[in-house]
C-alpha cells in the first residue's frame, strides 16, 4: 500500500490519515546506513548495487544521509539510538570523516547512546586495513569484517581482492582497535572438505576473534554464479557440514544465538541485527534502506528512507514469525503481540506447533516458542509448513 502527501494529511488509496503521532518516545530507536558501492563484484553476491564511481560525490552521499535524518525525526520522534549500522555495499569505502559526520549528526538529532553499538562493515584489502584506526576514532566500536575464506584457492573461487596475508593482518587489527569485532565466512562449496574448513575456523577463534558469521553459500538469481551455472555443495552434504560446524563451534567456547550467528558471550552478540530479529524499531537510510516503524497500531514499513507503505498486522505478524525463529530463544508471545496486534496462536496453528514439539524440532515455554538444534536445520520448511 503505497501513500503520498504530505505529514499532516496522507492519503492511503482513497482514505485519509490524521497526523503521524503515537511512537513510544521511551523506546529506543536503531538506524541503518545503506552504501550502495563495492570496488569489485564478487560473484556470489545478491546485494550487490553497483561499481564506486571514479567520480563519486561523498559530500552529497552525506548531505543525502543528514536530508534523510531531518525527515526521519518527524517520523520517529526524538528517541535515544541503541545502534548504528553501516552497511552496503562497502561502507568503508567511505572516509573516516564522513563517518564522524553521520554520527555527530545522529547524535545532535536524536542523542547516541554512550554504550551504544556502532557498526561498519568492511573488507581486508590494504587500503580499507589502514582505515581501522580512524574509524574507531571517529565513533565506530564494532567492526564487520568479510573474510569469506580462509586459504587462497577459495578466496579465488569467491572472487575476493584480498590475500590470505591481508585477512589475517585484518583480523589482528580488528581484535587490537574494535572493542566489538566479528569475521564472516562462507561455507558449503563445492567439493569443500571439512578438515579444511575446520582449519578456517580454527585459525579465526586463534586470533581472538568472539563473533563469526556463518553464510552458506547458495545460487541467488542473478549473481555472477548463478548465472554460470556453478555447482552447489549437495543439500545433505550442505546440513552435515552444518551441523559439525556448530558443534565445532561449541567445542570452542562459541554459543549460536541466531542461525548463521554465533559468540563467546551475550555481550558481543550484535546489538543491531538483534532489533531486526527481534521486531523492534529501525530506521534505513540512504537509498537501498529499509526500516520498520510502530505507530499505535500502525506498522510503517521504510524504504529508501521514506514511507512505502502500512503494513497489515498478518504482514506483520509473517516478518516477526520468519526473523524470530531465527534466533536461539526464539519469539516471546508477550513481544509477538505488541509488535502486530495479533496473538502468536491466532496466527500460527497451535496444533502444528504441537506436533513440531513432540517430534523434537521446537520447545515451548509458557512466555516464549524456540527452534531447537534439529528444528534449525529445516527452519525454512518449518516456517513454510506453519505460515
Amino acid at each position: 500500500m503505497l501513500l503520498w502527501g504530505s505529514l499532516d494529511s496522507i492519503c492511503f488509496f482513497g482514505y485519509e490519515k490524521k497526523k503521524i503521532i503515537g511512537f513510544d518516545m521511551s523506546k529506543e530507536l536503531s538506524v541503518y546506513v545503506h552504501f550502495l558501492y563495492c570496488k569489485s563484484r564478487c560473484p556470489y553476491c545478491d546485494f550487490f548495487r553497483g561499481i564506486m564511481p571514479k567520480n563519486f560525490d561523498e559530500e552529497e552521499y552525506v548531505a543525502g544521509i543528514i536530508k534523510g535524518i531531518d525527515y526521519a525525526k518527524t517520523l520517529s520522534g526524538k528517541r535515544d539510538i541503541k545502534s548504528v549500522f553501516f552497511g552496503g555495499g562497502t561502507p568503508s569505502l567511505l572516509s573516516d570523516r564522513s563517518v564522524g559526520k553521520i554520527l555527530s549528526y545522529i547524535d545532535k538529532c536524536y542523542g547516541i547512546k554512550k554504550d551504544a553499538e556502532i557498526t561498519i562493515e568492511a573488507n581486508p584489502n590494504t587500503f580499507e586495513i589502514e582505515k581501522f584506526l580512524k574509524f574507531e576514532a571517529s565513533g565506530v566500536n564494532r567492526l564487520s569484517l568479510g573474510v569469506q575464506a580462509l586459504n587462497e584457492k577459495n578466496l579465488k573461487v569467491l572472487g575476493r581482492t584480498h590475500s590470505l596475508d591481508d585477512a589475517k593482518r585484518a583480523m589482528d587489527l580488528g581484535v587490537e582497535v574494535f572493542d566489538k569485532f566479528s569475521v564472516d565466512l562462507i561455507y558449503s562449496l563445492y567439493g569443500q572438505k571439512f578438515d579444511e574448513w575446520e582449519k578456517e575456523v580454527l585459525e579465526v577463534i586463534k586470533r581472538g576473534v568472539k563473533h563469526i558469521s556463518l553464510y552458506q553459500l547458495t545460487l541467488e538469481e542473478g549473481t555472477v554464479f548463478h548465472k554460470k551455472k556453478i555447482k552447489e555443495m549437495p543439500e545433505d552434504e550442505s546440513v552435515e557440514f552444518y551441523k559439525n560446524t556448530v558443534e565445532l563451534l561449541r567445542n570452542n567456547g562459541f554459543e549460536r544465538y541466531e542461525v548463521s550467528n554465533f559468540s563467546v558471550d551475550e555481550y558481543n552478540q550484535s546489538v543491531h541485527n538483534m532489533v531486526y530479529w527481534e521486531g523492534d524499531d529501525y530506521l534505513g537510510l540512504g537509498k537501498g534502506a529499509s526500516g520498520r516503524l510502530k505507530n499505535g497500531n500502525e506498522i510503517l514499513a521504510l524504504q529508501d528512507g521514506k514511507i512505502d507503505e502500512v503494513l497489515t498486522s498478518e504482514e506483520r505478524a509473517l516478518e516477526l514469525v520468519i526473523m524470530g525463529f531465527r534466533i536461539k530463544k526464539g519469539i516471546c508471545f508477550d513481544e509477538f503481540f505488541k509488535h502486530c496486534g495479533i496473538e502468536f496462536f491466532d496466527f500460527v496453528d497451535e496444533k502444528k506447533v504441537c506436533d513440531l514439539i513432540k517430534d523434537g524440532f521446537m520447545d515451548r515455554s509458557e512466555e516464549r516458542i524456540w527452534l531447537t538444534d534439529e528444528g534449525f536445520l529445516v527452519m525454512n520448511k518449518i516456517i513454510y509448513d506453519l505460515v
